[in-house]
């Protein structure tokens, strides 16, 4: 009986002459080795130790649980999942709701248009071409106006830009 008390009273003053530090090490390290169902236990441990910097005001850097987690090697991304996971578990943190796939888009039909701003296709690319020689020429016209590149530089590119509509895939680079 002797031998136990004495025991007891070794293990009491070597916890008291740990530091914050080293006993959160040491919780932190015995959590992450065990196996236990989920790893809640693991999450528990480290919430408590991340609660227990945070009273103590160690917000500075090197302090707290992260510079434990680095020094024994756990990933914190672990030990922040399982953190999370113990929370919702005891209910401090809800649980996002899972997203809902959804629902397969329904084809378009110009019947279910609502946008007033737009009409029927046109008929046939011939019709696209026109339009877009039409936007061709506005642009061109602009650039000039604003002098935004050398005028010889424009021409040459609308007149490729034409040739392209013209003849499209005929014509090579």
């Amino acid at each position: 009986m002797l031998l136990i008390t004495h025991y007891t009273r070794m293990q009491t003053r070597a916890a008291a002459e740990m530091t914050l530090k080293q006993q959160a090490l040491a919780e932190i390290k015995a959590a992450w080795q065990r196996i236990e169902k989920y790893n809640l236990e693991f999450g528990k441990v480290c919430c408590e130790w991340r609660d227990k910097f945070k009273a103590r005001g160690f917000r500075k850097e090197g302090d707290g649980v992260s510079p434990i987690l680095d020094e024994l090697g756990i990933p914190k991304s672990s030990a922040y999942y399982w953190m999370n996971r113990y929370e919702i578990s005891i209910g401090v943190k809800s649980a996002r709701p899972e997203k809902q796939k959804p629902e397969a888009p329904s084809l378009w039909t110009p019947a279910d248009e609502k946008r007033a701003n737009r009409s029927e296709p046109i008929a046939c690319m011939d019709g696209y071409k026109i339009l877009a020689k039409q936007m061709l020429e506005a642009g061109f016209c602009e650039l000039l106006k604003k002098k935004a590149a050398d005028q010889s530089h424009l021409w040459a590119a609308k007149d490729w830009a034409k040739l392209r509509l013209d003849l499209g895939d005929a014509l090579e680079d």
